[in-house]
């Protein structure tokens, strides 16, 4: 979270600083020194700090620490705010320690924060800025977890700060907490004789004063002017090539779903941080590490490759910083790791999905599975079996076999699914002979480059059958055009993560924004990358802190994209997988 002024118009925020150059000018004449401000006050702040470095006056000093602030370099800021020779004036003194307690609270060090808010909300006369520092530590009272809480006491310098927090607890825990709490604080000091501390002693006495005076359930709220900073760690390939496309359309759909939240919200912004990932684990490191250090990223999107996603995912845990990554879905992403979360269905969510449509929906009880071996569909093909057998179906036929090792001919394979012959007694043409099978569908998960030529073999080799047996698929069943009379009156189901609504005016309305945006069509990874971060800012819109969002993004109610729904339903993984069949009349979703 960030209390700033961001570099970019998109993203300005409504809250600025108390400026000193309103009437530094008067004072400080040097050509030199205009120039610098007329370039922090046009948002220039880079080309600013050039000029400002140049001075060597405490005014100046200020306001290179004051465009680093900007920029979102805190740790730069820090160290010019807090280095004003002795001689400065009090007012640079005090707008140099009211910016060095909002890089405090950029940087999640919330105890400091306020002990030096604490300090200019006494000085009098009253200015817009000692206005400003009571605001703000009320606001940043009123913000903090349990644990941010904890923190800032224990770095807390005064006693009037530890009262104010215990007291601005109350609401936000309960009443065992709270008394919890107060007996921490008559451990660390002395009894007050202040007003706070007498209202905070009567609130704890009993649980019935607690409930009528304070009670328990109020909301954290940020404080107003809040920045979220969301980090996106992408590739940055040259124009032209293939995966361009990919990263460029999910990142402009990340600043599309920020701008939305920008306009919803008045009080309160998001910036988006891209870092190049390049396409291997170290650069992926490399970029992760340093949104965190030098950005103090609230959360992630990204990354695009699985193997870089692996690299990002044990730095969040280590950093515990949540990650949503919109396409990555790899099962062994976010295996015990509490900070990831996939946006994108993972191998084994297509497999339990297409179970429980076939044994909830299409009531079939004997199924047959047949994938590649080392595929990735083997692990939805484990998946399916283990969801369809507690459901209680039976697997009849469990195929997962190394097929290139022979040449792809399936054809023993398929036999086993042949029908039997039977008679059969009609009392309108009496008897004759009809085609059988124990086996009421087919779960054949065929991925990768062999996926089409699989399918084709075992579509033929069921018309050769005359089988008229249901085939349930992976997502390349959807891609694959298949011929009116492979079909022959077969339904054919096949799983999938992503779906666009054409006639939806929602995605009618994103693609005309984005045309005007961007001055290019809004691809399918446009929207993938939108309806992630827009999910994710949502959840932060409720939640305000984004300590919160790790244990939100779970539990968080379905969210219906312009391209995916999400709903992690208590897990890591999304669990939206949609299912579309392919019959006579073309492909359409599943719905009953």
């Amino acid at each position: 979270m960030k209390y700033q002024i961001s570099p970019e118009k998109t993203f300005v925020i409504f809250l600025t600083l108390p400026l000193l150059f309103l009437f530094i000018p008067g004072l400080i004449q040097a050509q030199s020194f205009d120039e610098g401000l007329t370039l922090y006050e046009n948002e220039q702040y880079a080309e600013a700090i050039s000029v400002f470095q140049q001075l060597e006056t405490p005014e100046s000093l200020l306001f290179t620490g004051k465009s680093y602030y900007s920029l979102g370099e805190y740790i730069k800021a820090k160290s010019y705010l807090e280095n004003l020779p002795e001689n400065s004036t009090e007012d640079v003194l005090n707008e140099a320690n009211f910016t060095s307690a909002l890089v405090a609270f950029q940087l999640d060090q919330f105890g400091t924060a306020l002990n030096k808010l604490s300090e200019l909300k006494r000085i009098r006369p009253r200015t817009s800025m000692v206005n400003e520092a009571n605001s703000l530590y009320s606001e940043i009272l009123n913000y903090l977890t349990l644990a941010q809480r904890r923190r800032a006491f224990q770095a807390a310098n005064t006693t009037e700060v530890k009262i104010n927090l215990i007291q601005s607890a109350v609401g936000k825990v309960d009443y065992q907490t709270a008394r919890l709490l107060f007996n921490e604080l008559k451990m660390a000091v002395p009894p007050q004789d202040s007003s706070s501390y007498r209202q905070l002693e009567q609130t704890l006495s009993d649980s019935s004063t607690f409930n009528y005076l304070g009670g328990y359930g109020s909301q954290i709220s940020a404080p107003r002017g809040i920045v979220y900073d969301i980090g996106a760690p992408l590739p940055h390939f040259k124009s032209g090539s293939g995966d361009f496309s990919v990263s460029q359309g999910l990142y402009q759909g990340y600043l599309l779903a920020a701008e939305e939240f920008n306009q919803r919200n008045s009080d309160k912004k998001v910036f988006i941080r891209s870092r190049d990932t390049g396409a291997d684990m170290d650069s992926a490191g490399y970029a992760m590490n340093h949104l965190v250090w030098s950005n103090n990223v609230d959360a992630v999107l990204g990354p695009l490759f699985s193997e870089s996603a692996m690299r990002v995912a044990e730095l969040a845990e280590q950093y515990q910083i949540p990650v949503l990554a919109p396409l990555a879905n790899a099962d062994s992403l976010n295996i015990d790791n509490p900070y990831v979360f996939q946006a994108n269905p993972t191998f084994a969510s297509h497999g339990r999905k297409m179970a429980q449509h076939a044994v909830k929906r299409l009531k079939m009880d004997t199924l047959a599975i047949f994938a590649e071996q080392n595929s990735l569909g083997e692990i939805s093909a484990y998946a399916f079996r283990r969801e369809a057998e507690k459901l209680g179906a039976h697997i009849s036929h469990f195929m997962v076999e190394d097929l290139a090792s022979e040449g792809y001919d399936i054809a023993k394979y398929s036999k086993k699914l042949e029908p039997d012959t039977i008679e059969v007694a009609s009392p309108r043409f009496g008897s004759r002979d009809s085609l059988v099978s124990d086996v009421e569908g087919l779960y054949a998960p065929f991925t990768g480059q062999a996926a089409p030529t699989l399918i084709d073999l075992l579509l033929i080799d069921l018309q050769v059958m005359d089988s008229p047996l249901s085939v349930l698929g992976s997502p390349e069943w959807g891609t694959k055009e298949i011929p009116r009379e492979r079909l022959d009156g077969r339904t054919i189901y096949f799983t999938e993560s992503f779906y666009i609504n054409s006639k939806s005016q929602r995605v009618e309305n994103f693609r005309q924004t984005f045309k005007q945006r961007f001055g290019r069509e809004a691809e399918r990874y446009a929207m993938i990358g939108y309806d992630s971060a827009d999910f994710l800012l949502q959840v932060l819109e409720r939640v305000e802190n984004p300590a919160l969002l790790k244990d939100t993004i779970k539990s968080n109610p379905l969210y219906e994209g312009l391209i995916n729904n999400i709903k992690f339903g208590g897990t890591h993984v999304n669990q939206e997988v949609k299912v579309f069949k392919i019959s006579d009349q073309g492909v359409q979703p599943a719905v009953y």
